[in-house]
């Protein structure tokens, strides 16, 4: 089922905004205090409730910035730092917690607002989100978000406390193994998902993820299933599924010529940043003559870098079997909690063949806004002050709102057991874990030291 309901100003205009839903939406059951007031669908929440997906929408797109490409390419040369600044945790000599896991590696996490500034109250709605690709918690379409849905409700905000997740080797996340991240490293969702519920143990949790953090949390949530503990999340720009998405890269000019270089060498800045870890390691999944290789090579793709690099370093028998795995589109009907996805028609990254069209029949707990333009995580447009903004903060944060306010039932969460030996534990699962390290130990990691200028914007 299929509705368009972006006004149309002048006539023959195509609409911004098509909304795709299955033709059974999944209700929404509310928690015990409010099973009496009547229940609704997924989708009717959204239309009801996040106009900015709605009949009366719009879309004032910067003159300057036309079409997809020139929005893409603007969130990577364009100058956001001094909008949307947000206050992250800060400690003395650390400004960020660290947290080691079961295999011995190091993610870092960003709080806003900081716990020594806004303590922890007894009921919290956290937010848990995950950066595009090579990106972290600085990235400005973060902030643009967070800045928004951070502040106090009578400051127009929502009140939320956002938790961000630096993928390994990320915006100083530190390196400590011989393994980054890659388009389906959902088990590092879980340990992150464990350290909020032990931190903020009466919280109800939501996600928002944008292009590959995107990708990584729809699959965790397929994967959960029923016992998901997300009470609902957003995508933007989720490449959904990365065997149509390495067809698109050659198939498009601009990708052939421009974009898998730029993601490819993305990715090999990320593995130079920490080479020491990996051309010092004892053991090293893949051959340490072919990393000094890669590092040498005068340009590389994004094809070349999963082949040759990423599915040998995880395991993979071939970058098809690592795309096939990564692929967040075959998970879809699994997913068990509320899931808005925006995408964009003209993103030059996401082609449009990778959306989950297919899928959405048999998903009844997606709905999926498709824009017409847009762009790769750009959607930039002229805000009423006159300065430039991001168009989807609007929708994000009418659907998270919408979520808080309806009332949906509280998920199952993660039970935490400390094991006696510093690691608090999922207690139905070994494998998931954690161990925040102290203030001394944080000092002593360090990891990719200098500066390094890692791809941004998406």
């Amino acid at each position: 089922m299929t509705w368009q309901w972006l006004r149309v100003r002048r006539r023959g205009k195509v609409p911004f905004v098509t909304i795709h839903a299955p033709p059974h939406s999944a209700t929404l059951q509310k928690r015990d205090d409010r099973k009496t007031e009547p229940a609704t669908s997924l989708v009717q929440l959204v239309r009801d409730k996040v106009p900015a997906l709605g009949p009366d929408a719009k879309f004032d797109g910067v003159w300057w910035l036309p079409g997809g490409h020139a929005q893409t390419i603007y969130s990577t040369i364009g100058n956001f730092s001094k909008v949307d600044p947000v206050v992250y945790e800060r400690r003395p000599w650390c400004f960020r917690v660290f947290l080691q896991l079961p295999d011995k590696g190091i993610v870092a996490v960003d709080v806003a607002p900081p716990l020594a500034s806004h303590p922890i109250s007894g009921s919290e709605d956290v937010l848990l989100v995950a950066h595009g690709l090579t990106g972290g918690s600085h990235e400005a379409y973060v902030r643009a978000v967070l800045a928004r849905v951070t502040r106090n409700r009578d400051a127009g905000g929502l009140g939320l406390r956002a938790v961000v997740l630096n993928f390994r080797g990320c915006n100083g996340s530190p390196l400590v193994t011989p393994r980054l991240y890659h388009a389906g490293s959902s088990d590092d969702i879980r340990h992150v998902v464990l350290w909020i519920c032990h931190t903020f143990p009466e919280c109800r949790i939501y996600g928002l993820g944008f292009s590959l953090g995107g990708n990584i949390l729809t699959k965790y949530a397929g994967e959960e299933g029923d016992a998901c503990p997300l009470q609902g999340l957003v995508t933007l720009a989720n490449p959904w599924d990365f065997v149509e998405g390495s067809r698109h890269m050659l198939r498009s000019p601009s990708c052939r010529y421009v974009y898998r270089y730029a993601l490819g060498g993305a990715l090999r800045q990320l593995l130079y940043v920490h080479r020491k870890v990996f051309l010092d390691a004892a053991k090293l999944p893949l051959s340490r003559h072919l990393v000094e290789d890669v590092l040498r090579w005068p340009s590389i793709t994004l094809g070349q870098y999963d082949t040759f690099v990423q599915a040998p370093m995880f395991g993979f028998k071939s970058s098809t079997d690592y795309y096939a795995y990564c692929t967040s589109s075959r998970l879809a009907p699994d997913i068990r909690v509320p899931l808005l996805a925006i995408n964009s028609t003209d993103d030059p990254v996401v082609s449009t063949t990778s959306l989950p069209f297919d899928q959405i029949p048999n998903s009844p707990w997606l709905v999926l806004a498709v824009t017409q333009t847009g762009g790769h995580l750009g959607w930039y447009e002229r805000g009423t002050d006159g300065r430039i903004s991001r168009w989807f903060v609007e929708p994000v944060a009418q659907f998270l709102a919408a979520l808080m306010e309806y009332g949906t039932e509280d998920r199952r969460k993660p039970r935490c057991v400390d094991d006696g030996a510093g690691f608090v534990r999922d207690s139905q699962r070994d494998d998931v874990g954690f161990r925040q390290l102290s203030l001394e130990e944080s000092e002593l990691v360090v990891s990719g030291a200098g500066e390094s200028k890692l791809f941004t914007g998406w």
